[in-house]
Parts: C-alpha cells; sequence; structure tokens
C-alpha cells in the first residue's frame, strides 16, 4: 500500500501524462550483462581458443605441399655459376608429404596452455560479471535515493499546501498576519523549487543507469525497492578472485613445460613425388620419388632455457606475493564492511526514534496553527527540521544497502 502511494505521488507530481511503468534492479542487472561488449569479447575468446586448439590439431596430420622451380644458371666460355652445383639448371614439380612422430609430449603443453588460457578467460568473465552487477546496483541505488527523496518532499509539500489554505483563511479573518502568509508561501517555494532539483537529479541518475547498461532508452521509470541482503560469508578458497591466482600459477608452471618441449627431440618423417632434373631433354626419365627421416635436437642455444626458467621463477614469485597480500587484506576488508553495517543499522534505528518523534511534534504542531495558537515561524522550523531528519534517514538507508552491495561483491 505504501508502495502504491508513492508512485501516484511520484507520477502526480511529474506529470499526469507519464505512464507509471516500473523497472527493477534484476532488469537492469540482466539488461546491463546482455549489452556488455567485453562479456561478448571474452566468450569469442573462448571460441578463439577452440580454433587454436583444432589448428594444433591439424598440425599433428600429416602436411602435404606442392613444389614447382624452374632454374636456370646460364654459364659462358667457363664464367658463371660452377655448372658441378647448378647442373645448368634445376626443374622440379612434386608432391611433399611430412609429419613429426613421437610427438605427443611436444604438443600435449600446447593444448594445456589453450585449456589453462580457456579456464583464465572464463573466471575473468564471471569476474567481470561480477564488477558490471556492482557498477549497476551502485547506479540503482543512487537513482533510487534520488526517487524516495522526491517522494517524501512531495508528501510535506502537499501538508504545506493544505496548511496554506488555513493560513489564508485566518489572513482573511485578520487572526494572522499577512506577512506570514508570505513567509508560508516563500517555504513552499522553496519545496518547489528542491523537488524540481530532485526531479532533475533522479532523471540524469537514470540516464546514467541506461548508459551503464547500454540501454538506449529516454523513457522515465519508476524504480522498485531494491532487495539487497547479507550473503553468507564464504570461504576464501572458493572465490573467484582467489581462483583467479590459482590459475596464474597452474598456468606459470604450464610455462615450464612449453620451455621444455622446445629441447625435447624431435623426429619426423617425410616422402614426396614427382619430376626433378636438371636436363630438360631428359626430363620424361626424372620422374620418381624419394622418403626419408629427419633428426634434431637442441645441442646449445646461449643457455636461452635456463634464462627462461629464471623469467618464470620471477613470475610465479610475483604471484605469489599477490595471492599472500590479497588473502591477508581480504578478511580484513570484510570485517571492516561488517562492522560499518553494524554502526549504521544503530544509526538509522536512532534516526527513526527522531523521525517518530518529529512527526508526532508535526501533528501536534498542526492542530495548534489550525487553532491559531502557534507561529508560522515555528512551524516552518518544524517542517525543515523533519525534512532534514528524514533526508538523514535516507541518506543512512542508502549507505547500508551500498555497503551490503560491497560487502557482497567481496563475499564471492
Amino acid at each position: 500500500m505504501q508502495k502504491n502511494i508513492f508512485v501516484l505521488l511520484f507520477i502526480f507530481f511529474l506529470s499526469p501524462c507519464i505512464d507509471a511503468q516500473t523497472q527493477g534492479l534484476d532488469s537492469y542487472i540482466q539488461k546491463g550483462l546482455i549489452n556488455s561488449p567485453l562479456l561478448l569479447d571474452y566468450q569469442n575468446q573462448i571460441r578463439l581458443n577452440q580454433i587454436d586448439s583444432s589448428v594444433l590439431l591439424a598440425q599433428k596430420k600429416p602436411q602435404v605441399n606442392a613444389i614447382g622451380q624452374v632454374l636456370v644458371a646460364p654459364a659462358y666460355n667457363g664464367y658463371g655459376y660452377d655448372e658441378a652445383v647448378t647442373n645448368t639448371g634445376n626443374y622440379a614439380a612434386q608432391v611433399s608429404v611430412s609429419q613429426i612422430i613421437f610427438a605427443k609430449k611436444i604438443y600435449a603443453p600446447q593444448y594445456e596452455a589453450l585449456r589453462i588460457e580457456n579456464q583464465s578467460i572464463s573466471n575473468t568473465s564471471k569476474i567481470s560479471e561480477h564488477d558490471l552487477k556492482k557498477s549497476i546496483t551502485d547506479q540503482y541505488l543512487t537513482a533510487y535515493s534520488s526517487l524516495a527523496a522526491l517522494s517524501f518532499l512531495k508528501s510535506t509539500y502537499e501538508l504545506m499546501q493544505e496548511e496554506k489554505v488555513v493560513l489564508q483563511k485566518f489572513v482573511e479573518q485578520g487572526l494572522s498576519k499577512q506577512t506570514d502568509y508570505l513567509s508560508f508561501e516563500i517555504a513552499i517555494q522553496s519545496e518547489e523549487i528542491q523537488m524540481k532539483q530532485l526531479q532533475n537529479q533522479y532523471r540524469n541518475d537514470l540516464r546514467q543507469l541506461n548508459l551503464i547498461c547500454g540501454i538506449n532508452d529516454t523513457a522515465l521509470y519508476i524504480l522498485t525497492t531494491p532487495d539487497i541482503q547479507v550473503q553468507t560469508k564464504i570461504d576464501n578458497n572458493n572465490s573467484l578472485f582467489l581462483k583467479q591466482f590459482k590459475i596464474d600459477s597452474i598456468k606459470i608452471n604450464n610455462q615450464k613445460s612449453l620451455a621444455a618441449a622446445n629441447y625435447k627431440p624431435k623426429l619426423s618423417w617425410f616422402a614426396d613425388a614427382g619430376l626433378l632434373g636438371s636436363n630438360p631433354s631428359l626430363l620424361y626419365k626424372n620422374f620418381g620419388g624419394s622418403f626419408g627421416l629427419n633428426f634434431s635436437v637442441p645441442l646449445f642455444d646461449g643457455r636461452q632455457k635456463n634464462l627462461q626458467y629464471q623469467k618464470i621463477t620471477l613470475y610465479e614469485s610475483t604471484r605469489s606475493n599477490y595471492q599472500k597480500y590479497y588473502k591477508s587484506q581480504h578478511d580484513l576488508q570484510f570485517d571492516q564492511i561488517l562492522s560499518a553495517i553494524t554502526e549504521n543499522d544503530q544509526l538509522i534505528a536512532q534516526i527513526r526514534k527522531q523521525l517518530e518523534t518529529t512527526e508526532t511534534l508535526i501533528k501536534a504542531s498542526k492542530q495548534l496553527l489550525n487553532k491559531g495558537e502557534l507561529s508560522v515561524t515555528d512551524f516552518i522550523i518544524t517542517i525543515k527540521n523533519y525534512i532534514d531528519i528524514k533526508g538523514q534517514l535516507n541518506t543512512t538507508e542508502l549507505k547500508k544497502l551500498q555497503l551490503t552491495n560491497e560487502l557482497n561483491y567481496w563475499n564471492w
């Protein structure tokens, strides 16, 4: 019931032509995730890795190539390339095939690297999605706070309009001064200005929310009350933030395997068939083929392997330091936010108690003003105090929701 009154007041103030459409936090989050180009980028990166995996599989299969060559090396009176080397020419038209054999240990680290990269991208995508949800929620709360403040001012504005009618009768009857009426009118105009400012602020907040979510919509919606509860604290080891450190550790270990694979012996077979000759007039006799094995093993490269291992060790040291820092800071930050929420709850309780007292005072002041037993100045002061206290409550309740959103962000 209170929500319906809240909506009606809002629509009444803005425009009688506005369609009372509401939007909730979940709707904005869903649209934001769908429209995010970053999340779509991560999906494409995973698909690219799947293609790279297929490329590796294709490289393990026999590789077939067509080779063609026509080489002419003219010589005159003994001048020119040595005919023993060039045979004065070379003519080739061949099909060759080759394949690395016993290559499981060479390709295995590369497949593992792609698998780990997919894990890393998937985890990073989830973290980015989590970041986006937090940003959308923060902006939603900002906009909702403006809307709540606007609704409250509308209710006090209507109260003052009611009292304005009473005061006007008192002036006409000579029971109140004209200056009192004008002072009250100025206070009402001040309320109108504040409502206009909040109206503009809400529109701007809503535009910013649409911008974050990638929504191209200029319609003015009424935001519903967000339901944000403190989530049960999870074990650090299950955190996706910590999982990224674990994936990085696996990735670094895989770099060692990749470096070692470059120094393993490589054996491949080859075969070719076609035309190969040096004398054009005898090419019809030069159709044939050949086959064989190629073997290679690195013997010395200036200790590059050792240097690669040193770099990998430094990477692991850096990763480990970041992980230790995260673990030490996470619980401390979580407890600090939880403590801030508790303190904020205590403050909310105090403000609500003060607000109840002020509401009782307003009711009594209204009765006294209607009887002509209270000055307009005192009534205006009471109203302004009420507005200030209500504004403090609105700000403090918003702070609680923001702290809860922050707590849930790290508790993930």
